[in-house]
């Protein structure tokens, strides 16, 4: 175990983590193992040496490119249509627009800083406090995390090997009953959080917005006309990927060439002009994803050559004969790496070491995908890494020591709904069987 020493206290020095791994598993192997050295060459290309790992850049560079061109405006537009004018719907409008924009680029992060840029100030102005404001946009964020198409689904099928297709399906509904808790307790707890009249003029400077009317007629008619292509998106991806036409990598191709045209020449929101730049951002973000593929699968490799997972997992199934017990430590570990560590870290180097263990309970493997996910997405609204809140501290302008109490009825709900998926398979796996998986 001395490795993981080894790893988690170059991270605590401030080494990132893609170099923490490379630079711990050298470390470890020249000196403590008579493991051949070569295996860090070839393990760390041949990590990233997989056609189904293209789908990690091509559903970023997607993303970025509808956020860009403006297809987040128009889903929150849409969901206004099914609201009324209270002051809880505008909280509950980014919930579905944060899940709706989830969806459609599988990125936690984009979904906070596309729908959270327009719907804080538009919270803000109804009377939600600026950190309770931030907090529903962060906590509303990691939606997207569970409903389709979903970068870490992809990334955790390449590493246990499981079905993308049959595993993007199985995350719907969890994703759409993580929906509803987080619309249920915003309609609590948004009285202890709201600003009177006179508060928002002294704390804010603005006199509280009035209510705007639903669009009706032809306003109505150009709403639902715009959002069509936007809808079209995951139909797109998720239809052509159910029919057999194209695989789940492929699917990422076709849609950056779909949102493209809809962002040009529909929307016209950004030109030919902008793809460049918009790529370059994209391939940042990637490489940084890569980057922490290839050196974790190098020192995953490592690990396994030490027999280190099969001796976890002899040890987790020795602590006790009941299930329940070695469900509740295999998601309490799932909880605090999720608190500390980025999820696609953590999903590299937990999947291969938990896996076998829950797999041994008798637990579906796409039962065992949502729990890991799910468990792992309730980390980004947990500090203290928290990239979501992170992100929306800097939307909201506080400081995200402001935002952990507001967020902590989310972070319980979304406990609760784990909860119930653990104790209710059928939640992850009726879905996909109803589908022919």
């Amino acid at each position: 175990m001395l490795i993981f020493v080894f790893f988690l206290g170059l991270i605590f020095l401030g080494l990132p983590v893609s170099f923490s791994f490379v630079v711990a598993g050298i470390f470890y192997l020249l000196n403590f193992t008579t493991v051949s050295p070569n295996i860090i060459a070839t393990t760390t290309f041949t990590g990233i040496d997989n056609f189904a790992l293209l789908a990690i850049p091509f559903f970023i560079f997607a993303g970025d490119i509808m956020r860009e061109g403006g297809i987040s405006k128009r889903l929150v537009s849409f969901a206004k249509l099914f609201f009324k004018n209270s002051m809880t719907a505008y909280g509950t409008i980014c919930i579905v627009g944060c899940a709706f924009f989830g969806a459609i680029s599988g990125s936690a992060v984009a979904a906070v800083a596309a729908i959270g840029g327009i719907m804080i100030p538009e919270m803000i102005r109804h009377r939600y406090k600026r950190e309770y404001a931030g907090s529903l946009a962060s906590a509303a964020g990691y939606l997207g995390m569970l409903i389709p198409p979903s970068v870490p689904i992809v990334l955790y099928c390449i590493t246990s090997g499981d079905s993308i297709g049959e595993t993007f399906i199985a995350g719907v509904v969890p994703g759409l009953l993580a929906m509803v808790a987080q619309i249920i307790v915003n309609k609590i707890f948004l009285k202890k959080f709201t600003n009177t009249p006179e508060e928002l003029l002294a704390v804010e400077g603005i006199v509280e917005e009035p209510a705007s009317e639903q669009p009706h007629g032809k306003d109505l008619l150009k709403v639902l006309l715009e959002v069509i292509p936007g809808i079209l998106m995951p139909v797109i991806i998720l239809g052509g990927i159910y029919a057999g036409i194209f695989t789940a990598t492929e699917a990422a191709a076709v849609s950056i060439v779909y949102g493209t045209f809809v962002s040009v020449v529909l929307y016209k929101e950004i030109s030919l002009k902008d793809i460049p730049r918009v790529a370059v951002e994209s391939a940042k973000t990637a490489g940084k994803v890569l980057v922490i593929v290839a050196f974790a699968s190098f020192f995953g490799r490592l690990l396994t050559l030490l027999r280190i997972p099969s001796m976890i997992t002899t040890a987790v199934l020795g602590i006790s004969s009941s299930p329940a017990v070695i469900m509740l430590i295999i998601i309490s570990l799932l909880f605090v790496f999720g608190m500390v560590m980025d999820m696609s870290v953590s999903i590299i180097l937990l999947v291969p070491i938990i896996q076998p263990i829950m797999l041994q309970l008798g637990l579906d493997p796409v039962h065992i995908a949502m729990i890991i996910v799910f468990a792992l997405g309730i980390g980004l609204i947990t500090p203290p890494m928290a990239l979501n809140l992170f992100v929306g501290s800097q939307i909201s302008k506080v400081p995200m020591s402001k935002m952990v109490r507001p967020i902590i009825p989310y972070v319980v709900a979304s406990l609760l709904v784990l909860l119930l998926i653990v104790l209710v398979p059928q939640i992850s796996t009726l879905l996909p069987s109803l589908l022919g998986y």
